[in-house]
């Protein structure tokens, strides 16, 4: 079966996607030569599972058909599925396995992987240490604003066991900078925005494998500046507790600018951001 003709493209649109002819970033483009760039079958296959993913329609776990089910309903033949399937694997939404239990099931990208793909695009660009602190101070401070007026208690209890967790580590220096990384994601997503808790997550992956050089330096100040966190993490939870957002505001960008200072100082604010 031909799958360049626009006869099948046609019918992979009206099986597959059951919606109008623009699709996201499947749709048709023009190209700088001016000619009309139409998607192939595999795009539109992938599209169409994307689509079906965020809608909730499929859920990490579940299998998708068969392959001769999935090309009778697409129209397609095995060679544009199977590159169809290569095209969500490289998005990290399918995990295909080969042999007689093998297929494909849907998959999600985790934090990590998100913030691998935009830590080399930054590396690329020459993004630098500073630059991602700078971001850090500008975005987290005020979603602690913000938790402090919609914190539960059992938000509470979470901040305070993860602060006993760093007091009890306070002399592993990995385990307390990976603690303490995490204190930030979680006063983050607490505040309620996915948004912005989605990027202050990629850019802790970023920060916390710049954060384990620092600490591998083994400072002889390391302890101290280790204690330093824990008092000031059991400052911010009781200014929180108390529902006091200006003040939790200003001791969290405080916080970070004290981190910053001193992280820059040792490995020097020009470092450039690196993944690889």
């Amino acid at each position: 079966m031909s799958d360049s003709a626009a006869a099948v493209v046609a019918k992979v649109r009206g099986a597959l996607l059951k919606t109008p002819a623009k699709v996201g970033g499947a749709s048709a483009s023009r190209r700088p030569d001016g000619a009309i760039r139409v998607p192939k079958a595999a795009e539109l296959i992938a599209e169409a599972i994307r689509r079906r993913l965020v809608q909730g329609d499929l859920k990490a776990g579940d299998a998708l058909p068969p392959e001769v089910e999935l090309m009778a309903e697409f129209h397609v033949s095995r060679a544009s599925l199977r590159e169809a399937f290569r095209i969500l694997e490289t998005e990290s939404l399918i995990e295909v396995k080969r042999g007689a239990h093998g297929g494909a099931r849907i998959t999600l990208p985790d934090v990590d992987t998100a913030s691998k793909s935009i830590g080399v695009l930054l590396q690329i660009r020459g993004a630098t240490l500073k630059e991602l602190f700078d971001a850090r101070v500008i975005i987290e401070p005020p979603l602690i604003n913000i938790l402090a007026g919609v914190r539960t208690d059992q938000d509470l209890a979470e901040l305070r066991d993860l602060i006993d967790f760093e007091a009890a580590n306070i002399d592993d220096w990995t385990v307390f900078a990976s603690a303490a990384t995490e204190f930030h994601n979680l006063l983050v997503r607490m505040a309620g925005n996915v948004t912005l808790a989605l990027i202050v997550g990629m850019l802790d992956e970023l920060y916390l494998r710049h954060l384990k050089r620092f600490v591998s330096r083994n400072r002889p100040d390391q302890r101290e500046l280790n204690q330093q966190t824990v008092a000031i993490h059991r400052q911010l939870v009781d200014v929180i507790a108390a529902r006091d957002g200006a003040s939790a505001e200003t001791i969290w960008r405080y916080a970070m600018q004290q981190s910053r200072n001193v992280i820059l100082a040792e490995l020097g604010e020009d470092t450039p951001l690196a993944v690889y």
